[in-house]
């Protein structure tokens, strides 16, 4: 028997918030608040201490923790959407690296579902899969009250897959990823995003790194991709059905597919931003970066690192950068955190981005994934 993934808790709720403001750490209502003494107790008895956040914000860590290795590898990845989730983690494994049983991990996750940062999820192919790339184009943001309307424009916006909020050192924008196959598309869909922003301004378009996907996709994976694309929270047995395939190969198929990176997991469209800041250290020399690697673990310990393929970037052509997330809940709490990482030595730049929301553009890959893989299959085989 498969152990239980994660990913089949009930959902009690979701939400979705074009925007997250960083509430006072007096504020009994966030939804973030301390664990209580009552499960301190519980957890306690678990021979896990709960351990006072390092930043001194209210993320608690052990929610923060098993967010975490929700990822492939306690690895954080955003391949042109918001961060890749591994579905098929049993809970045992979450256990196991938390240090608490599996029921706590089940009640912690239930929590953090009732919460909106948990839900249902969402499925991405690669874009190499299509032979095209994805390009990021800035739409600065004055005023605040634009944000929804902008988030909501660029759906008319052919080839726009992804958007998210965000707050960096010097201004508020929202990064557009959208999907190109030539320079002409590039500048034709940029000047379509010129016209949605309020200031009349886009930030020159940059290419966005991905790793490709090392398969040929036959009929049947895309068949395969595309039961999963629209269901991509179902079980094995009703991918199966839809594909017309057994089970044994539904799941062969399925984790090739994940393997090769054909397509990957992310939190669906209602689930919430969950407090995070995404922190870009910028290290003097190559040499430096591992030595600084430990430094951090010691300086920020509630840091989930962000993998060498996961943000953006080439990884050849960024050696000696490290990025990461650390809890946001408390402006103040993240700011000497980034001065404690600013002064360690080999360290040039601390740059921090504040995440407010994001919304998912499906149309343009459901479309192409139709293309290739053909009419509704028939009569399931067993």
């Amino acid at each position: 028997m498969r152990p239980a993934s994660w990913r089949f808790l009930p959902d009690a709720r979701s939400r979705n918030r074009t925007g997250w403001v960083p509430p006072s750490a007096s504020d009994p209502a966030h939804p973030l608040a301390p664990v209580s003494s009552d499960e301190r107790a519980s957890l306690q008895t678990e021979k896990w201490v709960v351990p006072v956040c390092a930043a001194g914000g209210i993320v608690d860590p052990v929610d923060f923790a098993i967010y975490r290795y929700l990822s492939p590898g306690g690895e954080a990845r955003f391949w042109a959407g918001r961060r890749v989730l591994d579905p098929t983690i049993p809970i045992r494994e979450i256990a196991e690296r938390v240090g608490i049983s599996e029921n706590g991990v089940r009640a912690r996750l239930r929590g953090l579902t009732e919460r909106g940062y948990v839900g249902a999820t969402a499925v991405t192919p690669n874009p190499s899969l299509f032979g095209v790339r994805v390009v990021v184009a800035e739409l600065p943001v004055k005023d605040a009250g634009d944000v929804e309307r902008i988030l909501r424009d660029i759906a008319l916006v052919d080839g726009a897959v992804f958007a998210r909020d965000v707050l960096d050192e010097e201004e508020r924008k929202i990064r557009v990823h959208f999907i190109s196959d030539s320079d002409a598309a590039t500048s034709r869909r940029t000047a379509l995003l010129r016209r949605l922003s309020p200031t009349g301004l886009v930030r020159a378009p940059e290419p966005y790194w991905i790793p490709p996907c090392d398969r040929d996709l036959s009929s049947l994976d895309w068949r395969v991709l595309r039961a999963v694309w629209n269901r991509p929270d179902g079980s094995m047995a009703q991918i199966a059905s839809a594909v017309g395939i057994s089970l044994k190969t539904t799941a062969r198929r399925l984790r090739e597919l994940r393997d090769s990176r054909a397509c990957w997991w992310t939190p669906g469209a209602g689930v919430e931003e969950f407090p995070l800041a995404l922190v870009r250290i910028s290290t003097d020399r190559e040499e430096t970066r591992e030595a600084v690697l430990g430094q951090v673990a010691k300086d920020a310990p509630s840091w989930m690192p962000v993998a060498n393929d996961g943000a953006g970037t080439d990884p050849a052509a960024a050696p000696t950068e490290v990025v990461g997330l650390i809890p946001a809940d408390l402006p103040t709490a993240l700011e000497r955190t980034v001065r404690k990482l600013a002064v360690i030595p080999g360290v040039r730049r601390v740059r921090r981005t504040y995440a407010l929301g994001s919304m998912i553009y499906p149309s343009w890959y459901g479309e192409r994934i139709d293309e290739r893989a053909g009419p509704p299959s028939g009569r399931p085989r067993r």
